[in-house]
């Protein structure tokens, strides 16, 4: 997962793209943002979700990433 964390959100929704809608869940729209330059781990510092919620997002997305 740490792989993914260095890596733009655009090219992680390209490769997943559920990820999308769990970012959404989250009021997190990267999918539809026009700059896609932010990395996966910045992601969460750039919205306002509370810590809860952060790690909750975060294992989603390994569950997507890395399903076993």
């Amino acid at each position: 997962m740490n792989d993914y964390l260095n890596k733009g959100v655009k090219e992680i929704i390209d490769a997943y793209p559920e990820v999308a809608d769990i970012l959404n869940d989250y009021g997190i729209g990267c999918s539809a943002c026009e700059v896609g330059t932010c990395l996966f781990k910045d992601i969460v510092s750039l919205h306002p979700i509370s810590e809860d919620q952060e790690a909750e997002l975060l294992k989603r997305v390994a569950a997507v990433i890395n399903p076993d």
